[in-house]
């Protein structure tokens, strides 16, 4: 199965050879750009992980609907973009993203930096691959739903982001399953530590037990290995 843009993420500046993005903003940090849920148990003292969310449309409320219930379980911070959507270059607002949360998102909400997730579903799910290629210094995790790498980043095998944790959520009877199971194989070549978890149905939305089996399993890894990286 030939991996095209088929919802129209087009990723024209993925760079043919990576490097470093700079660190500067692509624009002011306007707040308006996110939707942001922090859970009722939330205590500012304590930092949090995140979750940066992305959808097709760009809604970041639809987003923070969606996973505001494992969110809260989990007590995990949602910030979700209302700028990336299908059919536009990502690259500067993924840039503009990570600059926001490392500075202003970071002085107002208690954000642990060291257990960022990228989470999202169809092209919100290859958004969130790229987030994790593009900026893998940032990027602890990603969920992808119904949503596969591109081959602008699957071909720069050598260069791909190593080390990192990713649960797919596929739908059984999904159009993209073929692909999501190449990319699963992938980032396991790659290091990853990977889940596949598969639901009933097509290309649309896993359920909430699905979400929140997600979620756990990239918080649990993540914490893994960040517990062998401060006792090695």
């Amino acid at each position: 199965m030939k991996r095209a843009s088929l919802f129209a993420i087009i990723f024209t500046v993925i760079i043919a050879v990576f490097s470093v993005i700079p660190n500067v903003y692509a624009r002011d940090f306007d707040a308006s750009d996110y939707a942001v849920y922090v859970p009722d148990s939330a205590d500012d003292d304590k930092e949090l992980p995140v979750i940066i969310g992305f959808s097709a449309g760009g809604s970041g409320n639809s987003v923070v609907n969606i996973w505001k219930d494992a969110a809260e379980k989990y007590k995990c911070i949602i910030i979700a973009s209302n700028i990336v959507r299908n059919g536009m270059d990502i690259q500067n607002e993924l840039k503009q993203i990570k600059q926001d949360l490392q500075n202003e998102l970071k002085t107002k909400y208690p954000i642990d930096l060291k257990r960022v997730i990228a989470v999202g579903s169809s092209g919100g799910g290859m958004a969130s691959h790229l987030f994790s290629f593009l900026h893998r210094d940032l990027i602890a995790g990603v969920i992808s739903n119904v949503g596969y790498i591109h081959e602008g980043t699957i071909a720069q095998s050598n260069n791909y982001t190593r080390n990192k944790v990713c649960a797919f959520l596929a739908g059984s009877g999904d159009f993209n399953k073929p692909l999501m199971k190449e990319d699963l194989k992938f980032l396991q070549n790659h290091d990853w530590k990977c889940k596949w978890i598969e639901f009933e149905g097509g290309h649309h939305m896993a359920p909430e037990e699905y979400r929140e089996e997600a979620l756990e399993f990239v918080l649990t890894e993540i914490n893994k290995q960040l517990e062998e990286n401060h006792n090695g």
